[in-house]
């Protein structure tokens, strides 16, 4: 067999057990009125249940708000992604959303006071 064939057949053999691909992924939800977050950006990586996200926060978040902690709460409640803030950070990267269910973006300040809470869905389509 040539490495072509080769090449070619473990392509078809990748695709047929992986599942489900989510192509134009983008993200749904309004974050117009929110005090927190400003923008849900997707970034490169992604698997089939996850993508990686920027969350750009507004300029009084970790000010003003105090915000100290984010989340990522997923359909059944579990908590999916967290992490912390410094005072004046604008933005966290890498933040993994799951994909194609609702999700709760949550804040909290650094007392543990919950502050805010924003739902987002990523959305795109499956291809088989």
């Amino acid at each position: 067999y040539s490495r072509r064939r080769l090449l070619a057949g473990s392509a078809v053999a990748l695709a047929a057990t992986s599942g489900c691909v989510t192509t134009g992924m983008g993200v749904q939800g309004d974050l117009g009125g929110s005090e927190v977050f400003a923008e849900v950006s997707l970034m490169e990586s992604w698997t089939a249940n996850h993508a990686t996200a920027k969350l750009t926060l507004t300029d009084g978040a970790t000010t003003d708000l105090n915000v100290r902690r984010l989340a990522v709460v997923n359909a059944s409640g579990s908590s999916v992604w967290t992490g912390t803030v410094e005072p004046a950070q604008t933005s966290v990267s890498n933040v993994m959303l799951p994909v194609g269910k609702p999700t709760t973006l949550a804040a909290a300040n650094a007392s543990g006071e919950f502050v805010e809470r924003v739902e987002v869905t990523v959305a795109g389509d499956r291809l088989p």
